[in-house]
């Protein structure tokens, strides 16, 4: 009797663990060793940020310890990715190639693509795998699958690892966002919550117990999204991605119902995510490098937006913010490119006319007018200095033809700075007098 009951609760307890596996007239031994033979564990790692370089480059995944793979599982996180090959190195330094890569495209909407591991009694040290990225930033994500434990992956040279936590399928977290792995995907997925949450509290009636409850979860996860970019002092999502997510974050700001929690929270994340945006550009980070020239085509590609709204519309007062703090930053950001530029006075001088001419035909209302007279008066400072070193070494006809031209600048102010014409000209008369001296000597 009790072998009888032994029996049955040995059988209880695989249909709860493995329903799928019970089939009637096998015995609980039978069941119990193809429910082991067919566990799997899997760990995991993403490659972020992958060259667009012609022929990719070579990304290596080192286990921590040398275990039998059963199959190898890549699925792109966010872009386009080609995988040109993937080969697994065992022990013996051998390499096995997976067929099933070779050459393959993969976008972010298609489905996981697998390959099994024929040689699976091997035990493998790494995955090398060879990608690009087909068009813009991209991430991959590879699952190592063992029938022996967890794979704990890592990939090499510090970067992208995404490695298991040790359970049974299932993942651990992501650190791929460092300065040069851009986590563009990470927020993302955070952004994908947000969504979520703000259309169920949109769609529900005003005041219901389904709005209340959405918007506290709304509100959550975008405090979430907010400490997550400014906790992190060397990570940087791309600033195509952050345009991105300004530009929807204002456009939600507005579509949402007014004094929501979604127009309140979309209107956080567009100031925050905005503030960000700003210190990155003036720190020491090297992640994101953006020019003047590149500012002054965000700053009119708000302004842009701006115009497209209504004049009372709550998406205008918020570009309005934007476009002026840039416009504030640009002069500055040039006076540090062209100090790094150690311009001569030729050089220094068309870049003064060229902001000089852009201040000038600007419209008086323009945000930019003042910001083109800045970034002139910067140049022409630039000229100036270049101009004292420089005319020590020219002789009296080259400063006579200097004096012919800036003379004849000088009398012409509908189309150039009398000031700085002035100034020029004193620096060459005061060498042309230095040189007359010279030669009655």
């Amino acid at each position: 009797m009790e072998l009888l009951w032994t029996k049955r609760i040995i059988a209880s307890i695989l249909v709860l663990q493995a329903p799928a596996l019970v089939h009637a007239g096998s015995t609980g031994a039978d069941e119990l060793r193809t429910w082991a033979a067919q566990s799997q564990y899997e760990g995991s790692a993403r490659i972020s940020d992958i060259t667009r370089k012609g022929g990719g480059d070579l990304y290596r995944l080192d286990l921590a310890k040398p275990i039998p793979l059963s199959a190898i599982k890549a699925k792109v996180k966010s872009g386009k990715v080609k995988v040109i090959s993937i080969q697994l190195v065992n022990e013996k330094n051998e390499r096995i190639a997976l067929k099933a890569f070779n050459n393959v495209v993969l976008a972010d909407s298609d489905k996981e693509l697998l390959a099994d591991n024929a040689s699976s009694n091997l035990s493998i040290l790494g995955i090398e795998i060879q990608a690009e990225a087909m068009g813009g930033n991209a991430s991959l994500d590879i699952n190592a699958i063992s029938k022996v434990e967890a794979p704990k992956l890592a990939l090499r040279n510090g970067g992208g690892n995404g490695g298991n936590n040790g359970n049974n399928g299932n993942n651990g977290d992501d650190n791929s966002n460092s300065c040069s792995r851009k986590y563009d995907a990470i927020l993302k997925e955070k952004l994908d919550i947000i969504q979520l949450w703000a259309g169920r509290a949109e769609a529900s009636a005003v005041g219901s117990w389904q709005e209340k409850y959405a918007s506290k979860e709304f509100t959550k996860f975008v405090n979430e999204f907010i400490a997550s970019i400014k906790s992190e002092k060397t990570s940087v999502a791309s600033t195509e991605y952050t345009l991105t997510l300004l530009n929807f974050f204002t456009e939600r700001h507005n579509a949402s119902r007014p004094d929501s929690a979604a127009d309140q929270g979309y209107k956080a994340l567009a100031t925050e995510t905005f503030e960000v945006f700003l210190a990155s550009l003036q720190g020491d980070q090297t992640c994101r490098v953006v020019t003047s020239d590149s500012l002054i085509k965000i700053a009119l590609d708000f302004q842009k937006r701006q115009d497209a709204n209504k004049p009372d519309s709550r998406a205008r007062k918020v570009y309005e913010v934007m476009i002026g703090q840039i416009g504030k930053l640009i002069p500055s950001h040039y006076r540090k490119e062209i100090a790094s530029k150690n311009l001569n006075f030729r050089q220094a001088d068309t870049e003064g006319y060229k902001y000089y001419k852009l201040f000038a035909s600007s419209k008086a209302d323009s945000f930019l007018k003042g910001t083109y007279q800045e970034m002139s008066v910067n140049a022409y400072s630039v000229a100036e200095q270049s101009l004292l070193k420089e005319v020590k070494s020219l002789n009296n006809e080259q400063t006579y033809q200097l004096i012919v031209e800036f003379q004849t600048k000088y009398n012409d102010p509908a189309n150039y700075p009398q000031e700085i014409m002035l100034k020029y000209l004193t620096i060459l008369s005061d060498h042309s007098n230095f040189l007359k001296f010279m030669a009655t000597k």
